[in-house]
Parts: structure tokens; sequence; C-alpha cells
């Protein structure tokens, strides 16, 4: 056991040195879009490495294969997966968090919130079963200061704002930087803000509330969602909203 505990807190401070004060890269795709696929995902992730990212959040064991065969920065592994009975979908088992890590991830992000798995594990007994039987860090994905608190209690090793938002008792959270803040003065372990980053001042904003890293997703990797946002500039999209044309 005391191997065990050792070989954890060896793979913990590695993965955290790496991350420090650095950006984060989600390379995911839409299900059944254009770049959903691993060869796809892979690249996205070589080429968010060699513009700085200092890791990688990656869905699907099958992506984190892929990816772990070509990067080297730490992998965040999740595995969503949905399911009629339960609305956790972000690696919400044991077993869906050790096949990611198999697959090659460093660390494994799992629904921090109170909401019932669809196994009926808890996310206490899911991070001592990580932590004791796969030796890799737990990311706790959170939407309130609360449930990062209880997360930490329960053993995770970080917590991120990443549902925040997302979550019946949050959808009023605008600002995930200061949720970081706010997280950061009541949990003892590194925060990570994830959700709703878009600019340079934005990433700023994340450090500047206490933030350990941040995370940045469809801002790097959705080109539709990326050109989207550009295009409503153009005085193509301004005439054909003014027209009618568009919603």
């Amino acid at each position: 056991m005391a191997e065990t505990i050792d070989q954890l807190v060896a793979a913990r401070d590695q993965v955290l040195a790496a991350i420090r004060h650095g950006v984060i890269v989600s390379c995911q795709a839409e299900a059944g879009g254009p770049l959903d696929a691993p060869e796809y995902i892979a690249a996205m992730a070589v080429s968010a490495e060699r513009g700085g990212a200092v890791g990688l959040r990656i869905d699907n064991p099958v992506n984190v294969r892929a990816v772990r065969a070509l990067t080297t920065v730490p992998v965040i592994g999740i595995y969503k997966q949905y399911r009629p009975d339960s609305d956790v979908y972000i690696t919400s088992t044991f077993e869906s968090a050790r096949v990611v890590v198999e697959a090659g991830a460093d660390v494994v992000a799992l629904d921090g919130t109170p909401r019932p798995r669809p196994d009926g594990e808890t996310f206490a007994e899911i991070v001592r079963r990580v932590h004791r039987e796969c030796g890799v860090p737990v990311m706790a994905d959170v939407s309130t200061v609360e449930e990062a608190a209880a997360a930490a209690r329960a053993g995770a090793d970080l917590v991120a704002t990443t549902l925040a938002g997302f979550t019946p008792y949050s959808t009023g959270v605008r600002d995930n930087a200061a949720l970081a803040g706010r997280i950061a003065a009541a949990v003892p372990v590194p925060v990570v803000v994830e959700g709703g980053l878009w600019t340079v001042d934005d990433v700023r904003a994340g450090f500047d509330a206490g933030a350990f890293a941040v995370v940045v997703g469809s801002a790097v990797t959705a080109p539709e969602l990326i050109t989207r946002r550009l295009s409503a500039a153009a005085p193509r999209s301004a005439n054909a909203a003014r027209d009618g044309r568009m919603p």
C-alpha cells in the first residue's frame, strides 16, 4: 500500500508540475461531426502541443490512445457516456475511468457533482479505486464551490469549473474565472478554469483569479463555432440578419 501511495504522489506531482500556470487544450469533436475520428483528434492534439499546450483533455479511450501515441504532455482522459438513467455522463463509473487510464491517460476527470451515478457508485468510491487500482490523480468536474469542497474532501487531486452552467442549480453562472477564484479560496487543491474561455483576456482573467491552469476547448478546436463567430462580423452576415434571412 505504501508503494502505491508513493507512486500516486509521484504521478500527481509530475502532472501538476507539468501543467502549472499553463493552458490545457480540450481536443474533442461533436459526435458524428467531420472531425469525429481518432486521427483528427490526434492531429488537433499535436497541433495544440506545438502551439504551447501544457496538457490535453481527451474524450474516449480510442482517442486517448491515438493522442498518447503522438504527444508527450499530460493527457486528462474522460469518457462521455450518455445513459437514460442518469444525468452524469463524464466518466461516470470506475470502469469508464479504468479503460481511459489503460488507454494512456495521466489524469482522469470525473463528474464531481453529487448527482446519482448510473451504477450506484459514489464519487468518493471511484476516486479511491482510481487512486488504488490505477495509480493516477483525479480531477473533479464541478459546478459550484460546495461541490468543489466536497470533491476535495473525497480525495480529488484537482477541481475544475467544467460543469458550471450545466447543472440545473448552476445555470446562472456566467463567469467561470470568478467561480474559480471562490473555489480557490475554499479548497486546498489546485483549481482549473474550464468553460467559456474564448480570448487572451479570458485566459488572463482565469489566472488572475487564482487558477492553477486553464482549459480552452472550442476556441481552439471547433472550426464551425470559430467560423460562425467570425462570420457574424462580416457585412454579408450583418445584411442577411437585417433582411431576416438568418436567426
